[in-house]
């Protein structure tokens, strides 16, 4: 299994050095590999795990605050992102109809036809584009795999 420490997800992400670590240690995102980050320790990390930074980053750029993004990250987490791919699950649609419990998670194989309820927001998640986007830049940044694709669409929101 090929990690990444946080410097490696940084410089392929494009990101501070500290953010990605920061995230981690505030307890926001729980990593695969988690050891304590004590002086000479690593935060190993896997490629899911550079999925779910990537998505973060994303999320908060949009205006949605850590906790609630840290919701949807251990939820998507529960399966693994390659995992939930491999089994024909996509889409990861969140709403805010409940939003005391962090909203509601789902993992589908595809976008509802109807949103039941337009009283609340729907953020809709496309986790094949998460994961290509990781991948094209990891190629990119002289990390260690895959193909590519478009971030452009891969979160939309829906109201």
């Amino acid at each position: 299994m090929i990690t990444y420490s946080t410097i490696d997800a940084s410089r392929i992400l494009g990101i501070g050095k500290s953010r990605a670590r920061d995230w981690i240690i505030k307890g926001f995102m729980i990593t695969a590999w988690h050891k304590d980050m004590a002086r000479g320790d690593k935060n190993l990390l896997t490629h899911d795990d550079l999925c779910y930074i990537f998505l973060f980053q994303q999320l908060r750029s949009k205006g949605l605050h850590r906790t609630p993004i840290a919701f949807i990250i251990s939820e998507i987490a529960k399966r693994g992102l390659t995992n939930n791919l491999k089994s024909g699950f996509r889409y990861m649609i969140w709403n805010t109809k409940f939003p005391k419990e962090g909203g509601k998670v789902g993992i589908v194989t595809k976008i509802p036809n109807s949103m039941i309820d337009t009283s609340f927001q729907m953020l809709v998640v496309d986790l094949l584009k998460v994961k290509n986007e990781v991948d094209r830049k990891t190629e990119k940044r002289g990390g260690k795999k895959l193909p590519s694709a478009s971030f452009s669409s891969a979160i939309r929101a829906v109201s």
